[in-house]
C-alpha cells in the first residue's frame, strides 16, 4: 500500500461595483500563509516516501472560509443568471434547490440570449450584443451551452457586468470586490505554489470537497488548476466528488465532458461524503431542502454512477493531445461491494488498472486495502496528520460518514471477519 499524506493568476485586475461588508484580517492570511508551508511540506514528505502517492489539501487553509462562501454565493448566482436568461420575463425566479440539481442541459440560441440579457442587463447596439453573444459561445456552434456560458465568465468579470444591471439583485450584492478580488488571488498564488512544487516532484495532489456553503468555490478553482496543471501525461490535480449531494453524478459527467472539450486530463476521487450532519442540520435551520440524498441507497446510486461515467471515460479516437487520455480515478470506500463492483466494471469495459486506484483510512478496512495490493492494484492508506484539536473533528466526520452503513450486510460481514480473527488469535491460549 502506497501512503497518502494530507495536507499565475490573472483574474482580478477589475474593480467592484457593489462593496462587501465583510471584513477580513490580517493575521488570517498569515495562518494562510503558514499552512501553505505546511502543504509543501506534505508534497515534499510524499515524493520522499512513496513515488506513486498522493497529497491531499483542503482550500479552506489557503483562504478565509468567509471569502470562500462568497465567492460561492457568487458562483451559484452566475448559475442561476444562466437560468434567467432562458425564461420568459413572467418566471424569472430560479428556484432555490441544491446547486448541483440546477438544470444545465440546455442551450440558447441567439435570439433567446439576447431576449434574456436585455431583459436583465443594459446594453447598446446589436452589434454589441452580438460580440457579447460572440464571446460566450466559446466553441461557435451558434448556441450558448452551460460549458460555453461557465467557462467564458471570470469572477473579476462580475463587478463590471453587475454596473450595467437592471435590478441592483442577488447577483448584484454577490459580486466581489476589489479587497476580496486581491485576497482570491493571493490564494490562488498559494494552491500555485504547492501545485509548481507537486507537478516538479512528480506528486498527484487531491483537492479535498468541504462543506456545500464553500463548494462552488472550491469547484471553480479546482477547475481553473486542472486546466493549467493536467495537460502533461498524468494529471497533476484531481477534484473530489462527494456523492452524497443531489446532483453528483450529473456534475460528474459534465467536468468529463469539459476536460475533453478544453484538452485536459481527468483526475478525480470519488468519496460518499463526510459532512452529512451539519448538512441536513443548516438545511433544516434555513429551511430549504437538504443537499444530502434522503437514503443510502440513494447516495450508493450516485456513488457508482459517478465511478462507472468515470471509468466509461476512456481515451478519445478522434482526437489528440491531453483531452484525449482516459480518465483516472481513486475510489476512496470501505465497502467491500462498491469495491468488488468497481473491480467488475473495471473488467467488463477493460480499464487498465494503471487507471484505477482504491484508499481506505489508516486503521480502517485493512483487509480490503492489502487484498487490493496483493492482487496488484492500486491501494492507498488516507494518514490525516497535525495537531490534535484538528484532526479529532476530521476523525469524527469519518464516523459519522460511515455511522449509515452500520447495520447493513458489509459491516456484519466485517464483523464475522473480525470476530474469526480474534478467535484465531486466542486459540493457542
Amino acid at each position: 500500500p502506497e501512503t497518502v499524506t494530507v495536507a499565475k493568476a490573472e483574474e482580478a485586475d477589475v474593480v467592484g461595483a457593489p462593496q462587501s461588508a465583510r471584513a477580513y484580517e490580517y493575521k488570517g492570511e498569515a495562518i494562510c500563509d503558514a499552512n501553505a508551508r505546511i502543504f509543501l511540506s506534505a508534497v515534499q514528505a510524499v515524493k520522499d516516501s512513496s513515488p506513486d502517492g498522493f497529497a491531499a489539501i483542503k482550500l479552506s487553509g489557503l483562504g478565509d472560509p468567509i471569502l470562500l462562501e462568497r465567492m460561492s454565493t457568487c458562483l451559484v448566482e452566475i448559475c442561476r443568471l444562466f437560468h434567467r436568461l432562458s425564461v420568459d420575463e413572467g418566471t424569472q425566479d430560479v428556484p432555490l434547490a441544491p446547486f448541483y440539481t440546477i438544470d444545465r442541459s440546455f442551450k440558447m440560441d441567439f435570439a433567446t440570449f439576447s431576449e434574456g440579457w436585455r431583459r436583465l442587463f443594459s446594453v447598446g447596439d446589436e452589434e454589441e450584443m452580438k460580440a457579447v453573444f460572440e464571446a460566450i459561445d466559446t466553441d461557435r456552434d451558434g448556441l450558448i451551452s452551460y460549458l460555453d456560458y461557465s467557462g467564458s465568465i471570470k469572477l473579476s468579470q462580475i463587478n463590471e457586468l453587475v454596473r450595467s444591471c437592471k435590478a441592483q439583485g442577488r447577483l448584484y450584492r454577490s459580486a466581489l470586490d476589489k479587497k476580496e478580488l486581491e485576497l482570491y488571488m493571493n490564494m490562488i498564488k498559494r494552491v500555485e505554489s504547492i501545485l509548481d512544487l507537486a507537478q516538479e516532484l512528480g506528486v498527484r495532489v487531491m483537492i479535498d470537497a468541504e462543506w456545500t456553503d464553500i463548494q462552488p468555490a472550491i469547484d471553480h478553482i479546482v477547475l481553473y488548476m486542472q486546466r493549467a496543471y493536467n495537460k502533461g501525461s498524468t494529471p497533476t490535480v484531481y477534484n473530489t466528488y462527494q456523492t452524497y449531494l443531489k446532483g453528483m453524478d450529473l456534475r460528474v459527467r459534465r467536468d468529463l465532458q469539459r476536460s475533453r472539450r478544453e484538452g485536459w486530463r481527468y483526475g478525480a476521487k470519488v468519496v460518499r461524503g463526510a459532512y452529512m450532519v451539519s448538512e441536513r442540520e443548516k438545511a433544516r435551520l434555513r429551511g430549504v431542502e437538504s443537499p444530502i440524498c434522503e437514503t443510502y441507497e440513494e447516495t450508493e446510486e450516485n456513488f457508482h454512477a459517478a465511478i462507472d461515467s468515470i471509468l466509461a471515460h476512456g481515451p478519445a479516437t478522434n482526437q489528440d493531445g491531453p483531452g484525449a487520455a482516459a480518465a483516472e480515478i481513486l475510489v476512496a470506500s470501505h465497502s467491500r461491494t462498491s469495491i468488488e463492483r468497481t473491480l467488475n466494471v473495471m473488467q467488463e469495459l477493460d480499464v487498465s488498472p494503471d487507471r484505477v486506484g482504491f484508499g481506505q483510512l489508516l486503521g480502517m478496512a485493512d483487509h480490503l486495502t492489502f487484498t487490493l495490493g496483493r492482487n496488484g492494484y492500486k491501494a492507498y492508506k488516507y494518514v490525516p496528520y497535525g495537531p490534535v484539536e484538528e484532526v479529532v473533528p476530521y476523525l469524527i466526520r469519518r464516523t459519522q460518514e460511515n455511522s449509515a452503513i452500520l447495520g447493513s450486510a458489509g459491516v456484519m460481514e466485517e464483523r464475522a471477519m473480525v470476530s474469526a480473527e480474534l478467535l484465531r488469535r486466542l486459540r493457542p491460549f
